[in-house]
């Protein structure tokens, strides 16, 4: 039972990830994101060993040990739920744990931009929630379905890999659906959600490659869908979106992205003054102007036009302290000069 132990310790001090290796003490990140050692004796074999036997089935371990990984969801295993990942470094067990959390925040609780939530009451259309890696964007998306769970009367189907948060329905009814337990390619969830007669699709942070087109075709089609990607900034986020495509195909899409973009919202999170990170914005909320800036392709025009985009839109490195922006956060203390700075030169040379 030391694994209950271990993941006891990990919530008490407020952390998410619990990491083991043989000849290692087990690491755990805390809320600072940061990795640090726990107050635990180094691993031994046996431990590995009885932490596999009281988690995975025998049939479990079959699979573990003949693909050398193995992945699944443990729920209603306490102290907690949590996602388990297994592998093999140099022939030895490797696991690692990532708690998933019950109680999902509110959009004020995360200091969710008011402007990008009005978009939630939209009957159709695209939203795209960006961010890099550990920039919190499955826990936003989290917070924006249960808004629309506790607001709306929808059909939601929520595509993940993994299921990080598990919704109770309120007003609507919520499909989860994990990639490759429950669909083994997106495109099977997207023709699920048209027979189906879903309201609104989730694709969450999938961590491999997304099928774009797919995704255009069901918004051009009048649906809503909102899409999580791993991308710094709203410029990146389009390009990225739009060169997946044939430059043959590219016209369409940038059309149809013009017709039913709905916002882009970019995240990062940078350390706070009070220990833990705190998210900052990028955000379009496309009006005429910058819409038919999207139709003609020129996605670098977005940035120097972002005074005259819709209402709430602003950029990272925003000199005033628009609510969202770093300057607002600097202003109001929740974060340092030398952190905004920092990340501001980081965001800037990956513009480049």
């Amino acid at each position: 039972m030391f694994i209950k132990n271990l993941i006891e310790k990990v919530l008490e001090s407020g952390g998410n990830e619990l990491h083991m290796k043989i000849g290692s003490k087990p690491l755990m990140r805390g809320k600072d994101n940061a990795l640090k050692q726990m107050d635990f004796p180094a691993l031994i074999e046996k431990d590995m060993k009885d932490l596999v036997g009281e988690l995975l089935t025998k049939e479990e371990i079959v699979k573990f040990e003949k693909r050398g990984i193995f992945e699944t969801n443990c729920f209603g295993k306490p102290p907690c739920n949590f996602r388990l990942s297994l592998f093999h470094s140099q022939q030895k067990p490797i696991a690692y744990i990532k708690i998933i959390n019950g109680n999902i925040p509110t959009l004020s609780e995360i200091g969710f931009p008011e402007h990008v939530a009005n978009l939630l009451s939209a009957a159709k259309g695209l939203f795209i929630l960006s961010g890099p890696a550990r920039s919190g964007i499955s826990t936003s998306m989290a917070a924006l379905v249960q808004h629309m769970n506790v607001n709306f009367r929808r059909h939601i189907l929520v595509i993940e890999d993994p299921i990080e948060f598990y919704y109770q329905p309120a007003e609507c009814i919520i499909s989860q659906r994990q990639f490759s337990k429950d669909i083994y390619k997106i495109e099977q969830g997207i023709n699920f959600a048209k027979r189906m007669d879903v309201d609104t699709l989730v694709i969450g942070d999938l961590k491999r490659d997304i099928p774009f087109k797919n995704i255009i075709e069901y918004v051009a089609g009048g649906h809503l869908v909102f899409l999580c990607m791993a991308n710094l900034g709203i410029t990146s986020t389009l390009e990225k979106l739009v060169y997946s495509f044939s430059e043959d195909y590219r016209e369409y899409v940038n059309q149809v992205l013009a017709e039913n973009l709905l916002g882009i919202c970019s995240q990062a999170l940078i350390p706070g003054t009070n220990g833990r990170k705190v998210a900052v914005h990028e955000i379009l909320i496309p009006n005429k102007n910058s819409s038919g800036i999207i139709a003609l392709g020129k996605y670098s025009q977005i940035k120097n036009n972002i005074s005259t985009a819709g209402g709430g839109s602003i950029l990272f490195d925003t000199e005033k302290g628009v609510p969202g922006s770093v300057a607002d956060k600097l202003a109001k203390g929740l974060i340092d000069k030398a952190s905004a700075d920092a990340f501001i030169e980081y965001y800037k040379s990956s513009m480049a």
